[in-house]
């Protein structure tokens, strides 16, 4: 009698086929639930090194710009015509001015970002046409962007509103000044989704030289 007893209330103490399966399904569920945030969890720290990188060649190439366009060694007409140059080529290349240029027709009515290396060379000849600072001015950067990334740069002159008569402004350029935005992205595609650095740098020189 003991023994029976004793079997029955080992029986008891024992798990059905259906709870053992229930217990499976619980742990499936919550097992995809935490493969389906793994590849959120990787995209998201990806898009964080991006942002990081992105923040520290800003940095490094309007930095670099910065330095060598503040100098006072610089001339007038150097600093007009290298400005100038820069902006004509910001201009050039694409469907429209600035950000612009770096699209490309794909079809009726539909722009695309160019490709990638076609991106990384139209932001090297603005770099390198801002960089063409003559008259003793401290040496011309060089940069060297990484062809892993898209990388824009886009130069223009600054504004100032000058009254037209009757009430009304008009915008004109500002030469003494001049903006320069920075983008960079692991996609050519995604360059005008990512965050814009901007500078704005004045002249420095022999105010004299400048014209009025």
């Amino acid at each position: 009698m003991k023994r029976f007893i004793a079997q029955i209330r080992r029986a008891r103490a024992a798990f059905t086929l259906m709870e053992v399966n229930l217990a499976i399904f619980i742990m499936a569920v919550g097992v995809l639930a935490m493969t389906a945030l793994y590849p959120l969890g990787f995209r998201e720290s990806q898009q964080s090194r991006d942002d990081v990188r992105a923040a520290v060649v800003a940095d490094e190439v309007l930095g670099k710009l910065t330095a060598m366009l503040s100098s006072r060694n610089i001339e007038w007409k150097d600093w007009k015509a290298a400005v100038a140059d820069a902006v004509e080529r910001s201009n050039t290349g694409g469907v429209g001015n600035g950000w612009l240029s770096y699209f490309t027709k794909h079809r009726q009515d539909t722009f695309v970002v160019q490709d990638r290396a076609s991106v990384n060379g139209h932001a090297r000849q603005v770099f390198n046409a801002l960089t063409r600072v003559a008259s003793g001015a401290t040496k011309a950067p060089s940069w060297n962007p990484d062809s892993k990334y898209a990388h824009g740069l886009v130069v223009q002159w600054g504004k100032r509103v000058i009254a037209d008569g009757a009430d009304r402004c008009a915008p004109q350029n500002d030469y003494s000044r001049v903006s320069i935005g920075f983008r960079l992205s692991r996609r050519a595609g995604a360059l005008m989704a990512a965050p814009i650095y901007y500078t704005e740098i004045h002249f420095q020189g022999d105010q004299k030289e400048m014209e009025q």
